[in-house]
């Protein structure tokens, strides 16, 4: 976890490396010629002597900064020595070799969760990984060109001016390139920027495709998986500095956990009842595997203090409730690790939300011989969307707010248009719309403390053989998540494997907004309606529902951001 930066034109690169100091502990580096400059913020998990940022070639026409990890360096290293000579252990040397090999091609060998730039002299490039674990934002005005791997750096050089879209009135968050902040761009996952001093041009270099399947049995699946799963549990283990791991107490986790076998591990509880605590299972693995397991317990007023300044880490309010839970974890965990695992990108992998589940079963019962020429009956007795089209259906199911024209529904017909079998089609959409904000939040609140967050399930192996396997061995017999069953077999106890329950990371801002925190809540709400933002509610959700919360953390968006034009630039102070 590193923070990075670069000015093409007239700003100040020490103010944007001040902003994201949070993201690099250990120090800073800056490259400066008269129209550029590069900077960053490091945070070393390998060579802690000789890693400083920006490393260079061996004649210096080459210079790099990164932010992440590319896992698979040493293999990399392995292929470059013989022509090029190496003065420290990074992996960042190794991409300055790699490019000097390849070209800018060199990104297609790297496996990793990285945001980067290189520099040769000519020409800038800006690359994110393949899912965009690590983010990069980029800013292209009045001769300028501005990137950092948080809008809050871009920030100190530009006006904040907000940028309220329909995507994220009805997603809950932005898609592709959109930020809430005018003239502020997210660089695309897979992607590759070059600039030219005048110009940018952006190309992908990886898509998340289907593919044919590549195996005839069940069993050849679940043994290539259960390969890549450990391989890239084994490289994710790399570096110098002690690994912990988030860990709920669910399948996902509780593979990489007998696996990885961290010494520490991170878990949340909430006291809501017997349904929701998970604590129990949490504790047998870290018994099973010899860790230490440490519990934080959020309670509410955990969220009025500290989320003003998880607001200010994250940059822009994201759709997910369990910020606070995360938060706490992460500054839990940064006492003990400077690396930690977690087990996100399994769910939409492998098939892993209830949603997916009602959608085969609506699919699979439309075309049954006693209810195919039935269709408006069942619309009738049971729900006026229900055999819609797939698309439509999905947005129905996955929408928070009204929408106004119809550019949503046709981002999810577009992403369904590139897939074949509905299973896929839906985990795409949720790789490409929800996971991005899941990615944010464990990006943010982890290097708000100096973290590496790592996420073995996102390797693009895994990815790749996801979108390759028959959709009944995501979900099969009403079982979600069928295969990573059948890999943990023999590794995590049954009784984590066999559940038929699973909570997730559930934070009870809906209670704590209907008491303890109502007056607080009301306050925020009236003056966020001040500011004559129309946001339509969607369906209720009960206990699930966000649309509060989202209101709060728009005002509170807007009180630190928008109203004060500039965000600290030391840091969140209060």
């Amino acid at each position: 976890m590193c923070g990075i930066t670069g000015i093409w034109g007239k700003g100040d690169i020490k103010k944007m490396l001040d902003v994201l100091s949070h993201r690099g502990p250990d120090g800073e580096g800056v490259y400066s010629n008269e129209e550029l400059k590069l900077g960053a913020r490091c945070l070393k998990i390998t060579d802690f002597l000789n890693g400083d940022q920006p490393i260079y070639n061996e004649d210096k026409t080459i210079c790099v900064v990164l932010n992440g990890e590319i896992y698979n360096y040493l293999e990399i290293k392995e292929e470059l020595k013989e022509k090029h000579i190496f003065k420290t252990k990074t992996d960042t040397e190794v991409i300055a070799h790699a490019y000097e090999e390849f070209g800018i091609d060199c990104v297609n060998r790297f496996n990793g969760s990285f945001a980067l730039a290189i520099w040769d002299g000519k020409f800038l490039f800006l690359v994110r990984d393949r899912i965009g674990q690590k983010p990069l934002y980029y800013y292209h005005k009045d001769n300028r060109f501005i990137f950092a791997s948080e809008i809050k750096g871009i920030l100190t050089q530009v006006d904040a001016i907000p940028n309220i879209t329909e995507n994220f009135k009805v997603f809950e968050t932005t898609l592709d390139e959109e930020t809430l902040f005018k003239d502020i761009f997210s660089l695309p996952p897979a992607s590759i920027l070059i600039f030219d001093g005048i110009n940018i041009n952006i190309k992908k270099y990886w898509e998340l495709k289907s593919n044919s399947p590549i195996y005839s049995s069940e069993k050849q699946y679940i043994e290539k998986l259960r390969w890549l799963i450990e391989d890239a549990v084994h490289l994710h283990l790399r570096g110098e500095s002690s690994i912990g791991l988030f860990l709920s107490g669910g399948l996902d986790s509780s593979l990489i956990a007998y696996l990885a076998k961290p010494k520490h591990v991170f878990s949340c509880h909430c006291k809501l009842g017997e349904n929701f605590d998970e604590l129990q299972y949490a504790q047998l693995v870290a018994k099973d595997i010899g860790a230490k397991l440490h519990v934080i317990e959020p309670v509410s007023s955990d969220f009025q203090k500290f989320y003003e300044k998880i607001i200010w880490h994250l940059d822009q309010p994201i759709a997910t409730a369990s910020t606070l839970s995360n938060f706490l974890l992460a500054k839990e965990a940064s006492q003990f690790v400077r690396v930690v695992l977690n087990g996100e990108g399994a769910d939409e992998l492998f098939g892993g939300y209830i949603r997916y589940l009602l959608m085969l079963i609506e699919d699979r019962l439309s075309k049954t011989p006693q209810i195919k020429n039935y269709h408006s009956l069942a619309k009738y007795f049971w729900n006026e969307n229900i055999f819609n089209n797939p698309a439509e259906r999905y947005f129905e199911l996955t929408k928070r707010g009204i929408p106004q024209t119809g550019f949503p529904l046709n981002k999810i017909k577009e992403i369904f248009s590139r897939h074949n079998q509905l299973i896929d089609k839906m985990c795409a959409a949720d790789i490409e719309i929800t996971l991005p904000s899941l990615l944010m939040m464990g990006d943010r609140v982890c290097s708000a403390f100096g973290l590496e967050n790592r996420s073995p399930y996102l390797d693009y192996r895994i990815v790749e053989l996801a979108f390759s396997l028959p959709g009944e061995l995501k979900i099969k017999d009403y079982q979600t998540k069928y295969i990573l069953r059948k890999v943990a077999k023999g590794i995590v106890p049954d009784e984590i494997i066999e559940r038929k329950y699973k909570t997730g990371l559930i934070t009870p801002v809906t209670q704590w907004f209907s008491n303890d925190l109502c007056n607080w809540i009301n306050l925020l709400i009236e003056r966020f309606k001040k500011r004559n933002i129309e946001i339509e509610k969607g369906k209720g959700r009960g206990e699930y529902d966000r649309y509060l919360y989202m209101l709060i953390s728009l005002e509170l968006w807007h009180q630190i951001f928008i109203d004060s034009k500039k965000p600290i630039e030391n840091g969140y102070k209060k």
